[in-house]
C-alpha cells in the first residue's frame, strides 16, 4: 500500500522549523553570554579588584612552584630514599647543579642500603608517616582506627623504605590499589578514545558538507559555519559539532521531496538533543556573576559578592601555600629537628 507522505512531511518540517528556532534562540543567548557578558565582566573585575587579582596570581605561582618541588621530592623518595630530608637535599643539589653527574649527586644524600639511611628508627619512620598522612590524606592520624593505621603504615613503609619487610596484608592492599588505579585509567582512556572518535566522525561529515572547495554557494553564512566547525573541532566540542550538523541538515535538506520523513525525524531528534544540552549550559550560566552583565552592569551587591569571593579564594589558596611551605621547611630541617613528642601506637 502506498502511503502519501506529504502531510507527514509537512508536520515533520513544521516541528523541525520550531526546534530550529528554539535552538537558534538558545545559541544567540549563549553567544551573547560568551562574547559580551563575560568579557565585560572580566574587564570590570580587573578594574575594580586589580590588587586582589594580582595577589591571587602571585600566590598561585608560588603554589605551582612549591607543588613542583614537593612532587620532585616525593618522586625521589619513591626511587629509593629512606627519608624526605635526604630526598630534598638531592633534589636541591640537582637544581643548583643541573650538569652534575650521579657520582656528584651521591654527596647530596644517602641512598637505600647506605649505613646512614639504615639508621632511621621506627620512631622516625612513624614521624614521617604521620606527616605524610596529614599532608597527603588531609586527616589527623590520631583519628584513624588501629587497623586502618597499621595497614596504612605498613604500606607506607613498604613503599618508602624498600628495605623494610612487607606484611602480606600490606602487599594485598598495594596490589588492590594499583589494580583499581589501572582500571580507572583504562576506563578514562576508553572514554577519551570514544569521544575523539565521535569528534573525528562529525568533523569528516561537516567538512564534506561545508568545505569551500566543495560548495558552489559560498556565502557569509556558510563561511561562518565553516569557522565554527574549525573552532569546535580544535576544542574537541562534541556538542557544538552535533549542533552544527543538525543546523546544516535543516538548511540543506529543507522540506523537499528528496528528504524522507525518517530523515527529518532524525534531524528533529538531533536538534532537540542539542537544544537541551545548550539550555542546560545556559541554566548553569545564569548562576554566574557575569550573566547579563553587558546589559545590567555592576551594582553594589555584585561588587560586594565578587570581592568577598575573591578574598575567600585568596585566603584558601594562601592556606594551601602555607601548608606546602611548612612541608618543604620540615624536609629542609630534617625529621630529627622537627621531632615531636608522641606516644607510638606500636609500643
Amino acid at each position: 500500500m502506498r502511503i502519501e507522505q506529504e502531510r507527514l512531511r509537512e508536520c515533520a518540517a513544521a516541528e523541525c522549523t520550531s526546534a530550529k528556532a528554539r535552538l537558534e534562540g538558545a545559541r544567540r543567548q549563549w553567544h551573547h553570554f560568551e562574547r559580551k557578558d563575560k568579557p565585560a565582566f572580566v574587564r570590570w573585575r580587573a578594574r575594580e579588584f586589580g590588587t586582589l587579582l594580582s595577589k591571587a596570581r602571585e600566590v598561585e605561582t608560588q603554589i605551582r612552584d612549591a607543588q613542583t618541588l614537593v612532587h620532585e621530592v616525593e618522586m625521589e623518595m619513591r626511587r629509593g630514599f629512606q627519608d624526605a630530608h635526604s630526598a630534598y637535599q638531592r633534589v636541591m643539589f640537582r637544581r643548583e647543579n643541573p650538569t652534575a653527574g650521579p657520582d656528584d649527586e651521591d654527596a647530596a644524600g644517602p641512598r637505600e642500603g647506605n649505613s646512614e639511611a639504615g639508621k632511621l628508627s621506627d620512631f622516625e619512620k612513624e614521624t614521617l608517616f604521620q606527616e605524610w598522612v596529614k599532608r597527603s590524606l588531609g586527616t589527623n592520624p590520631d583519628k584513624m582506627d588501629d587497623e586502618a593505621y597499621l595497614t596504612t603504615f605498613e604500606a607506607f613503609k613498604s613503599h618508602m623504605f624498600r628495605g623494610a619487610p612487607e606484611e602480606p596484608r600490606a602487599r594485598n592492599v598495594q596490589r588492590r590499589t594499583a589494580q583499581k588505579r589501572i582500571e580507572i585509567e583504562e576506563e578514562e582512556e576508553e572514554a577519551e578514545e570514544a569521544r575523539d572518535a565521535r569528534v573525528k566522525a562529525l568533523y569528516r561529515i561537516l567538512v564534506r558538507r561545508l568545505h569551500p572547495d566543495l560548495r558552489d554557494d559560498a556565502s557569509v553564512g556558510v563561511s561562518a559555519l565553516w569557522h565554527e566547525v574549525q573552532e569546535a573541532y580544535a576544542a574537541g566540542d562534541v556538542a557544538h559539532l552535533e549542533i552544527l550538523l543538525a543546523l546544516i541538515d535543516i538548511e540543506s535538506n529543507g522540506t523537499g521531496a528528496q528528504t524522507s520523513v525518517s530523515q527529518m525525524r532524525a534531524t528533529l531528534a538531533e536538534l532537540e538533543r542539542a537544544t537541551r544540552a545548550l539550555e542546560k549550559s545556559l541554566l548553569e550560566a545564569e548562576g554566574e556573576d557575569a550573566w547579563d552583565f553587558a546589559q545590567s552592569g555592576p551594582n553594589g551587591d555584585l561588587r560586594l559578592r565578587v570581592e568577598r569571593q575573591l578574598k575567600s579564594d585568596l585566603a584558601q589558596r594562601s592556606l594551601r601555600l602555607d601548608v606546602l611551605t611548612k612541608t618543604i621547611a620540615g624536609w629542609k630541617q630534617g625529621p630529627i629537628a622537627n621531632r615531636k613528642v608522641m606516644t607510638s601506637r606500636f609500643r
